[in-house]
């Protein structure tokens, strides 16, 4: 996106009252939102009320995005909009998506295949070792963790896809130069080096109690499902959880001890539909995806290359997205295309609708 037009989506970002929809409906309706900025009052008060306008205003005369924009550099941030091609697409389905992300890291082609794992910020030591454990076999099957980078069952989610250098990307409820927890600086840039933090909110804002429904919708948006471990009955694990289904994500829950009172919000799910988690098996086998299992780890037929024996070996006999591929034998895309093709041709893959593959030898 040029930088002429990018003022524009950081300065409507910053108008209060301009949400996700709102932002859309002036988007379509000018078809930039450097046009929109300038269109004249008159046609501007059809679309937005007085009071917004104002305060659009107050921004106009108070506000420079240029000097925003050199703040992200300088931070080495960068601004993800929503017309972009690296946009999560999974985020994209979603009825709100936020029009900006301010990103730290990278979003990487298969990011789509992720699991949210969330839940309290003061877990049992049994509970923080599950979030951990379920993190680091979902990352081993190529499985983006997604997490709030809050205290307790986040953090422990985001540091067991690392312990197996795995993905994980955090979504905060503040700006990026707000770190929150500050004790998390550290996890934050080595989530950086594996995967992205991310936020839809401005630099300099605070980690302020409203802005964090906003995040979660985020969190689970950017999951296939959502698991929740240890979480009080009005936790804000559950409010993601009820997003999660808005947004037609499945939703898992980790039971516990009944004299938890961490062990409440997972019980309540469970009675209300979650599907009941002991292990990553239960979330692959709901999600439908293929877990690689040691048996079929097997010798590769002897005429393939390297590459294609990198690929034969993370296979399974049942049908695997391109995406899960991709992640398990950590090529580039247009390798992997070129590697699916020339096993194809040898027989010893099958190409099934959808962009999923499976090994017949």
């Amino acid at each position: 996106m040029e930088v002429s037009e990018l003022k524009y989506w950081l300065w409507w970002n910053r108008v209060p009252g301009i949400g996700p929809a709102r932002f859309f409906k002036l988007w379509h309706e000018y078809g930039s939102m450097q046009k929109a900025w300038q269109a004249p009052r008159a046609e501007l008060s059809k679309l937005l009320s007085n009071k917004v306008l104002l305060e659009r205003d107050k921004i106009s005369n108070n506000w420079d995005p240029e000097q925003e924009l050199k703040k992200i550099t300088q931070f080495g941030f960068r601004i993800c909009c929503h017309v972009e091609a690296d946009y999560p697409s999974i985020l994209k389905q979603i009825s709100d998506p936020p029009p900006i992300l301010y990103v730290a890291g990278n979003f990487e082609y298969g990011d789509d295949l992720a699991v949210a794992i969330i839940g309290t910020r003061n877990p049992t030591p049994q509970g923080a070792y599950t979030a951990k454990e379920l993190a680091m076999g979902l990352s081993r099957q190529g499985i983006t963790i997604v997490s709030g980078m809050a205290r307790g069952i986040d953090s422990e989610s985001h540091r067991g896809a690392l312990g197996v250098q795995g993905r994980t990307i955090a979504v905060l409820g503040s700006g990026l130069d707000i770190i929150y927890p500050p004790e998390n600086r550290r996890l934050m840039q080595e989530i950086t080096q594996n995967g992205a933090v991310i936020s839809e909110f401005p630099l300099g804002t605070q980690p302020l109690a409203r802005n964090f429904p906003a995040r979660n919708r985020i969190i689970s948006g950017l999951s296939l499902g959502v698991v929740v471990v240890e979480a009080a009955q009005d936790s804000g694990s559950l409010i993601t959880a009820n997003m999660a289904l808005e947004q037609g994500r499945e939703v898992f829950a980790v039971p516990g001890s009944i004299g938890s009172e961490g062990s409440k919000g997972p019980h309540q799910l469970i009675r209300q539909g979650a599907k009941l988690v002991e292990n990553c098996d239960d979330i692959l086998n709901e999600l439908a995806i293929p877990k690689l299992t040691q048996g079929e780890m097997t010798l590769s037929p002897p005429d393939l290359d390297e590459i294609e024996q990198k690929v034969f070996v993370v296979m399974s006999r049942e049908a695997m997205h391109i995406d899960q591929i991709m992640r398990r034998s950590l090529l580039a895309p247009a390798q992997i295309n070129a590697v699916l093709v020339q096993l194809e041709l040898k027989g010893i893959v099958k190409r099934m609708p959808g962009q999923f593959y499976l090994r017949i030898k």
